[in-house]
């Protein structure tokens, strides 16, 4: 593999298309959502209590930074990086995908409380991410993805992130410590949060499919219109 060749191809995902606008949008949405219905359903099966609502603005900007980089660090490294040259190392993605998911569940087990049901948690994760980056080969709808899962999860609705703690707007009081809940690593290590990333991985496919149809469609529609 030549190095120009390399080079050009880690230069990729960082490009701007026709998709980037929607892919951020969509991967805002699915994930907020995601971890919206996390919360909803732990609520209602007494997994965890509100116990107050407190908008501090310095924390959260503080966190608001402090997830916007650290998702896009890890995009960067093990997506636009690692995935990247993997894929061309192997020439089938879904080897990539697997590797690099693996790892991703791997490096997340020495977090505090992790479990090997986060573990398996967090290499889904990389399922999530990794195929949000297979599917447009740029950065921004697993960045959008990563972020968005990270930044509902705790500094908005009070949950644990990968078992660290986070001043959320929402305090909460985990009732539950077992592996329905995750417990004090957050609900992305239990079998809650599990369903629900089988739940975005199926939307992650759906909207890679469906939006580059019918952004193309338009597009060709203009052009046709334009000529």
């Amino acid at each position: 593999m030549k190095a120009v060749q390399i080079w050009k191809a880690l230069a990729i995902p960082f490009t701007l298309d026709h998709y980037f606008k929607k892919d951020i949008l969509a991967g805002l949405t699915i994930t907020s959502l995601a971890m919206i219905g996390i919360w909803v359903v732990s609520l209602f099966f007494g997994l965890i209590e509100i116990t107050g609502v407190d908008f501090k603005l310095k924390s959260f900007a503080y966190y608001t930074g402090i997830t916007l980089l650290s998702a896009g660090y890890e995009e960067l490294v093990f997506r636009c990086i690692l995935l990247t040259i993997l894929i061309k190392l192997f020439q089938k993605p879904w080897i990539a995908i697997l590797i690099t998911s693996i790892y991703f569940g791997y490096v997340h087990f020495d977090n505090d409380h992790a479990t090997i049901l986060s573990a398996f948690s967090n290499g889904l994760g990389g399922v999530m991410y990794g195929l949000a980056f297979v599917y447009t080969r740029k950065i921004w709808f697993p960045w959008a993805l990563h972020f968005a899962w990270n930044y509902i999860q705790a500094p908005i609705l009070g949950f644990p992130v990968s078992g660290f703690e986070v001043d959320g707007i929402f305090k909460l009081n985990l009732l539950d410590h077992t592996w329905l809940s995750g417990g004090l690593y957050g609900p992305e290590g239990g079998i809650i949060g599990i369903t629900f990333r089988f739940i975005v991985i199926v939307l992650i496919v759906l909207w890679a499919k469906n939006s580059r149809v019918e952004i193309q469609k338009s597009i060709n529609s203009i052009k046709t219109t334009q000529g």
